[in-house]
């Protein structure tokens, strides 16, 4: 398997998301897929810098039981995310306080009762990952996390020492209160 050859197994017309539920194909291993820390995408430990590959990349993406995967029909191909595949880069309230999460591969989407966010502890902090969409996660940048709590201090959503953020009627964890 090539990086070339698995962007040619992947056909795109427009921007919604293949249907990778519905392959099946096998397992691709020998090179390695990684997604960093920062979001960054790496193929065998080198940058892929074509930021129009990582989004195609993304939109083939498959959660299998908390393993993630880039799934074309004809391959099948690891990919190890140290935290998420998808950064949120900012975000956007409407009217009616409903928050709109931005991802770093042009991707946004609403913070609602399917796409919430949850804590989990990465190397002894409690910080938020966010449902994005068919069991792929994201978590937050620094710059738009700290936007964030100051919303969350602003509106004071303090829950059992969690604090949340609101969007439409509904409160989302962001963090623990030190």
């Amino acid at each position: 398997m090539s990086i070339s050859k698995l962007a040619n197994n992947i056909k795109t017309t427009d921007f919604q998301f293949p249907p990778v539920h519905l392959w099946n194909p096998d397992l691709c291993i020998g090179q390695e897929i990684r997604i960093n820390r920062e979001g960054d995408w790496l193929y065998n430990s080198s940058l892929i810098k074509n930021k129009k590959l990582v989004k195609l990349f993304s939109s083939v993406l498959r959660n299998d039981n908390g393993t993630y995967f880039l799934v074309t029909p004809y391959e099948k191909v690891p990919v190890y995310a140290d935290l998420a595949p998808y950064v949120i880069t900012d975000f956007s309230i409407n009217n009616n306080n409903i928050i709109t999460l931005h991802t770093n591969l042009d991707y946004s989407f609403t913070l609602n009762d399917q796409n919430n966010t949850r804590l989990i502890d990465y190397e002894n902090t409690m910080i938020p990952l966010v449902h994005v969409r068919t069991g792929i996660e994201g978590f937050f940048s620094r710059a738009t996390y700290y936007k964030l709590v100051d919303l969350a201090l602003e509106d004071d959503i303090i829950i059992n020492d969690v604090l949340h953020i609101k969007s439409g009627q509904n409160y989302y964890p962001i963090g623990t209160i030190a």
